[in-house]
């Protein structure tokens, strides 16, 4: 196990006021919503850690483990008055992080999706105006303008080969994709030359 005072970059010492802030200021660098995916593993050795020296049993049974001592000794001389000492070994660090992992990734996919709805109406409202202001059909320029903007919305958000396995499935997708961009900002140069050539 790591030292948890570093990972936390703090003394022994350091007061729950410094631990605390300490805490924030990592969490906040290695979340999963802003770091790179090679740094997200040290967002759960930072919660981890901040974890066990918040509170004042665990770091003191923590302290002792540093001291060369063990956290059994501590149990049999002193029952804790924290009742999670005694509870059985948590689950594994991996089980833990595939849990966090997915918490994040389901809010970082609602995320996405609320992106790109607002993307595909956004582009479908200039679709409407655009048609409107090259005298196009404006049922067309919003369907258009839907096109292009659900289209370009799921490629910025997300990767088709998260969802679908199979690879003719996927190349399937993206050909559809394909179709309805080229299909929908086609729709729109065709405007912009029919109405300036």
């Amino acid at each position: 196990m790591n030292n948890l005072y570093k990972i936390l970059n703090i003394d022994k010492s350091a007061t729950p006021d410094q631990i605390k802030k300490s805490y924030f200021e990592l969490a906040k660098k290695y979340h999963p919503d802003s770091a790179d995916e090679s740094e997200v593993h040290k967002f759960y050795e930072v919660s981890e850690a901040y974890q066990v020296l918040s509170d004042p049993e665990e770091r003191r049974a923590y302290d002792l483990t540093l001291g060369g001592g063990k956290i059994e000794k501590v149990l049999v001389e002193e029952p804790p008055a924290h009742p999670t000492i005694f509870k059985e070994e948590e689950p594994k660090d991996e089980d833990f992080r595939k849990k966090e992992m997915y918490r994040f990734r389901r809010r970082i996919f609602l995320k996405g999706i609320l992106r790109v709805i607002g993307f595909t109406i956004f582009l479908a409202v200039i679709g409407y105006v655009l048609s409107y202001v090259l005298s196009g059909h404006l049922s067309i320029g919003w369907i258009a303008g839907l096109a292009v903007g659900l289209v370009w919305g799921i490629s910025r958000n997300f990767d088709v080969g998260s969802f679908i396995k199979s690879k003719n499935s996927q190349l399937i997708v993206r050909i559809i994709g394909w179709v309805l961009l080229i299909g929908g900002a086609g729709y729109f140069v065709w405007l912009v030359l029919n109405r300036f050539i």
